[in-house]
């Protein structure tokens, strides 16, 4: 951000701000939230608004600009959400600022005016049948996302070393938003299909050492040149694997690793499993310090990857008897 000169205000003051802000957060975090803070600030350059002064009637005026530009609501949204987010951490850096001007009610665009679709018991059971006659990699990918609940970003800039184990439940380490740690339970399908991928690497045949520094950090999934895998590339993947597994035209077209996350919530949500524990199975709420240190409500014995399997084992059985 450093590159980015606010004329409204004295030096590179809050281009400082905005660096020590996007430092705080992921790399593909960081990289989106950047053009909004970028939009934002060149939007108060243009209109002569000192941003430490701007207020939500100027937040508004701004969502007003960007919806004449075209852009769609779903960028505007994140955009918005960018600076709601930097004038958060500035507030509890005790920056003083007016008011924060991305919070208003009105005008607002929505995010996702189209919810991600989830899958049927049936359908996700077709899909990781598919997977399984793919690659060990997409197998491994497509088995984790679906009974993990994970972000795509949290999977692929996971390492090799953040495997592991929890009261005895293999996990996986990864990092959420606000760089917060959770470890992602790995059932045991899934867990064999990771080590099954790793053993075809040749940088890898063995699980790592659970010592930390132990060894060099290796990017968990990575493509035959040793690069991390790019999340486009693996949505074209898995809609491929849609289409082979019967799924809708119109779900086909849609879908990517986000519909596997969804997926996860609705199944795990329609098998009875309490709200509280899938959102924080998935992280996403925050826990308060209390339910940092609560881990009753959250024991690998109850974790919702368990029931999800049980739910997915029904939906093969019946998928096998009934009549044709």
């Amino acid at each position: 951000m450093t590159d980015l000169v606010v004329r409204s205000v004295p030096g590179d003051q809050i281009a400082r701000h905005a660096a020590a802000y996007l430092a705080t957060l992921t790399e593909r975090t960081a990289r989106t939230y950047r053009y909004g803070l970028q939009s934002w600030f060149q939007w108060c350059v243009d209109a002569g608004v000192n941003p430490y002064d701007a207020v939500p009637a100027h937040g508004q005026l701004w969502a007003t600009a960007m919806r004449g530009q075209g852009l769609a609501d779903g960028t505007r949204a994140n955009r918005l959400s960018a600076v709601r987010s930097f004038y958060e951490w500035l507030d509890e850096q005790d920056v003083a600022f007016r008011k924060n001007p991305a919070k208003f009610r009105t005008g607002r665009p929505k995010a996702n005016p189209t919810p991600t679709p989830a899958l049927s018991a049936e359908q996700l059971a077709a899909l990781l049948d598919v997977a399984d006659t793919d690659t060990p990699r997409t197998a491994a990918i497509v088995h984790t996302l679906a009974t993990t609940g994970l972000r795509i970003n949290e999977l692929l800039t996971a390492c090799v070393e953040d495997l592991g184990q929890d009261q005895g439940h293999h996990v996986l380490t990864v990092t959420l938003k606000g760089r917060r740690k959770h470890n992602a339970l790995l059932p045991p399908g899934t867990h064999q299909r990771i080590t099954a991928y790793l053993a075809s690497r040749p940088d890898t045949t063995n699980l790592p050492a659970l010592t930390a520094g132990a060894r060099p950090r290796r990017t968990l999934f990575v493509t035959a040149t040793g690069r991390p895998v790019d999340a486009r590339n693996l949505r074209d993947v898995m809609q491929r694997l849609g289409k082979a597994a019967g799924l809708p035209e119109t779900t086909v077209a849609r879908f990517g690793p986000h519909v596997l996350r969804a997926t996860f919530v609705t199944l795990n949500l329609a098998a009875g499993k309490d709200l509280r524990v899938v959102q924080r199975a998935v992280g996403h709420v925050s826990p308060i310090t209390t339910q940092g240190y609560d881990r009753s409500h959250l024991s690998p014995d109850q974790h919702p990857a368990y029931a999800l399997m049980g739910v997915l084992a029904e939906a093969r059985t019946r998928t096998t008897t009934a009549p044709r």
